[in-house]
């Protein structure tokens, strides 16, 4: 029976830590690097494809919600004490 390592890595981690135990010249780890990404992005692209269909939003949509100016603008805590200041007899309990 095969032992089970408990360690903090997920699955995912542990199998391509056991795949290269025996180490990797700086060519091949920049390449698992480079297929590594790659896989990384075509997973973030599928699901946003996914979201997208789910959403019945297209291409054109999607690039106008990346460059639109979605930030809340706050007001400055004590800008706002100043221009709203505490009711008589009621402290701030800061």
């Amino acid at each position: 029976m095969e032992a089970v390592l408990q360690t903090p890595f997920n699955a995912a981690q542990v199998e391509i830590l056991q795949l290269f135990s025996q180490g990797l010249s700086n060519e091949q780890l920049e390449e698992l690097r480079h297929l590594l990404v790659e896989f990384r992005f075509k997973l973030l692209d599928d699901h946003l494809e996914n979201v997208a269909k789910q959403k019945g939003l297209n291409v054109e949509q999607i690039n106008k919600a990346s460059q639109e100016h979605r930030r809340t603008a706050y007001r400055s805590k004590q800008r706002s004490i100043q221009q709203n200041p505490p009711a008589a007899g009621h402290e701030s309990s800061h």
